[in-house]
């Protein structure tokens, strides 16, 4: 499985349900955020077990999560108006998976030593 197409077609996924069509402009800013993070073959099974993942937790934190950014930002987003709220959204979503990342890790740990 090719984590970073999965991970950009969820990103696509998730905001084209709640928001407009996102510009290549931001895909090319979540490829190169992912690139930058160079997860290991760990990081990769567990990013996987996300996607795979029936209850969807990376498409739910992510559409939690910009609901609250667009309640901060006072209106209802239009997201891809400027490179800042471009980079903001892909933080976001960054974020997001690696909170999810570090909680599937823990609970692994947690299974293994109980």
């Amino acid at each position: 499985m090719d984590i970073e197409t999965s991970l950009l077609q969820l990103f696509e996924t998730t905001i084209s349900k709640n928001y407009a069509e996102i510009p290549a402009s931001i895909r090319s800013l979540l490829k190169e955020s992912l690139k930058k993070r160079k997860y290991d073959i760990q990081d990769e099974a567990i990013i996987e077990a996300i996607i795979n993942d029936k209850e969807k937790p990376l498409e739910e934190s992510f559409t939690e999560s910009l609901k609250r950014y667009a309640n901060k930002m006072e209106y209802e987003i239009q997201p891809f108006t400027s490179k800042e709220i471009q980079n903001e959204i892909v933080e976001i979503f960054i974020f997001d998976l690696e909170k999810l990342i570090d909680y599937f890790y823990n609970a692994l740990i947690n299974k293994h030593f109980t």
